[in-house]
């Protein structure tokens, strides 16, 4: 028969087990407070980001109606040169008929 003996830790290893055990609950509660912190940040940066998407639709949609508002440089050159060509074209016809009277 195999004899059991009870064997008690020594007050050190208790201490130590105890402390061990301390140190495991502060670190599980820091390491926790510290997920959290992250989530709420997180929560954070994620406001901003959908504000600053809000952001940019206005500003594209502005763009877009300014766009249709104003004349490009570009644009408005063709269109006065367009116009300046017709005016010459009608100053010349004005001309040919002032010289056949």
């Amino acid at each position: 028969m195999v004899q059991q003996r009870n064997v008690k830790p020594s007050i050190f290893e208790r201490h130590m087990q105890t402390g061990i055990q301390v140190l495991l609950v502060t670190l599980i509660i820091w390491a926790g407070s510290e997920l959290v912190k992250l989530g709420q940040q997180s929560v954070v940066l994620e406001e901003r980001l959908t504000i600053q998407d809000l952001m940019l639709q206005e500003m594209r949609q502005e763009l877009k109606s300014r766009g249709d508002t104003y004349y490009r440089t570009v644009d408005s050159r063709r269109e006065l040169d367009n116009i300046e060509g017709r005016i010459n074209n009608l100053n010349s016809r004005v001309s040919a008929l002032e010289s056949l009277r």
